[in-house]
Parts: structure tokens; C-alpha cells; sequence
């Protein structure tokens, strides 16, 4: 009996070695992590198999025919979809990208997991910081590049009906439709987090739900062309899915934990992952 407890023991010193750790807002591990992150989900592509490589196909064969024929979505949405009833449902969903909606749910979780010394959750709210920040910049260097105009203007009054409208790098910072923001973070965000819970499947259909209705809310708003959006939740899951396969290599999501347990037939373990 006493060997096999030195045995239970030894079992778990070894696995708590891969236990995940409780990530620190401030601390020098987390924020030394935003280079070594951003370089996982820059370096995505080198480690692509056929089935990377085809899904990034079919996103760009979407994005092309979305190009192609965004004033053609355009004026068949506002013919059939657009009344006040679908604007407001759809000004609605747009807050799931906001970012005064984003920091204070990061914020919030962040407390929350530490009142409950929840380790995942709390690194979980640090990913999806570290999302939210990439989304961000991406977002905020391609719209002053591309400088696309909008399908209307902030107050809902069309400016133009052609989706070819650039403008060129640095043209202006008002015309920012390229690429969708809202969908960009909206899917970094829900890309992560439902990568910290893959053993949950309702996590993943209510956070990309949400994403995918905020996104949707963009074009029947007017704010963005159909192919913003495509691009936007693209590059949004892109990282999003970097930064949980960063996070899963350094331990961060999925812990180990070993328990000796005393029953009827004599000393047990349980092992927790």
C-alpha cells in the first residue's frame, strides 16, 4: 500500500509539471508573450496541411466572387432586407463588435476568474486580449492602406453604390471600410474563445453566433460591402486560432490534475484534464 501511494505521488509531481499556469495582467511572462504569440499566428501558414490549404481557398474563391458582385449584394440587401426592423436588430448585434463591449467582457472575466482562482478562464481572458489587440492593429493598418468607402456614410446617407470605390493608401481617414472591424474582432475573440473550451461545443456555436450576427448586422447597416466582412472574419479567425495554438503550447488551456482517492476495493487515483 505504501509503495503504491510513493507511486500515486511520483505520478503526480511528474504531471503537474504540465499543469497549466495562472497567466498575470502585468506580469513580464504574459506580456513578453505578445511577440512570441504574434509570431505563431504570423507563422501559421509554414505548418498548413491540405485541409488548411483547402479551407483558405475556399475563403478566397468567397472573397473574390464577393468583390466581384458586392453592388449587386448591396442593392439586392437594401431591395429586400433593409427596414427599421432589421436595423434595429442588426445595430443591436453590432455591439458584440464594439470595443467599449469587448475590454469591459475581458475585463470583467478577468476579475471573475481570479475571485474564483479559475486558472483557464483567467488565461483565457488574456488570450482574448491578446486577440483583441492583434484584430485591432490589423484592422486599423489595412483601413488607412486601402482607404475603401463605405457603402454610407455615419449618419446612413448613401455615398456611393460602387464597391470599387478605393481611394489608396493614406487617402483619408474617413473612408475605413476595408476590412470589417466589428467582424475582425468579433471573430478573434470567438475564435478564442471557444478554442479554451473545445470540450464544450455550446461555447463555440454561442460565440461564433454572435460573431457571425454582428457581422451580418455590418452589411445590412450599410457600414461594409459584403467582401469587408468576408475579409474581416477571416482575418479574424486567423488570429484568433494563432493565439489558441500559442496558448496550447505553452499549457495555458488544458491542465492536469491527479487525485488519490480511497475506495471500497482499496487506493485509487482520478486523473482530471
Amino acid at each position: 500500500m505504501k509503495r503504491l501511494l510513493l507511486i500515486l505521488l511520483a505520478i503526480s509531481f511528474q504531471l503537474s509539471a504540465f499543469s497549466q499556469q495562472c497567466e498575470s495582467l502585468l506580469s513580464k511572462r504574459y506580456l513578453k508573450s505578445y511577440w512570441d504569440s504574434g509570431l505563431t499566428v504570423l507563422g501559421q501558414p509554414l505548418h498548413y496541411d491540405w485541409k488548411d490549404w483547402t479551407a483558405f481557398g475556399g475563403v478566397a474563391a468567397a472573397t473574390t466572387l464577393a468583390f466581384v458582385y458586392d453592388d449587386e449584394i448591396y442593392a439586392f440587401i437594401n431591395r429586400n432586407f433593409c427596414d427599421d426592423n432589421v436595423n434595429s436588430i442588426a445595430r443591436f448585434t453590432n455591439i458584440v463588435g464594439e470595443e467599449l463591449f469587448i475590454l469591459p467582457c475581458i475585463a470583467g472575466t478577468y476579475v471573475v476568474s481570479a475571485i474564483n482562482k479559475d486558472c483557464r478562464l483567467r488565461n483565457m481572458s488574456l488570450a482574448v486580449l491578446q486577440s483583441f489587440v492583434y484584430a485591432e492593429v490589423a484592422s486599423a493598418g489595412l483601413k488607412v492602406l486601402t482607404c475603401r468607402v463605405r457603402p454610407s456614410d455615419v449618419n446612413g446617407q448613401q455615398t456611393t453604390d460602387n464597391g470599387q470605390s478605393w481611394l489608396g493608401p493614406f487617402a483619408t481617414f474617413e473612408s475605413t471600410s476595408f476590412p470589417s472591424g466589428h467582424a475582425m474582432r468579433s471573430f478573434a475573440v470567438a475564435t478564442t474563445v471557444a478554442g479554451f473550451y473545445p470540450e464544450k461545443t455550446w461555447v463555440g456555436i454561442v460565440s461564433y453566433s454572435m460573431a457571425t450576427l454582428c457581422s451580418m448586422g455590418r452589411v445590412a447597416t450599410n457600414e461594409h460591402w459584403t467582401s469587408d466582412v468576408i475579409v474581416g472574419a477571416a482575418l479574424g479567425y486567423f488570429i484568433g486560432r494563432g493565439v489558441v495554438k500559442f496558448n496550447d503550447k505553452i499549457g495555458n488551456i488544458s491542465s492536469v490534475d491527479i487525485q488519490a482517492v480511497a475506495t471500497n476495493h482499496g487506493l485509487g487515483f482520478v486523473i482530471n484534464f
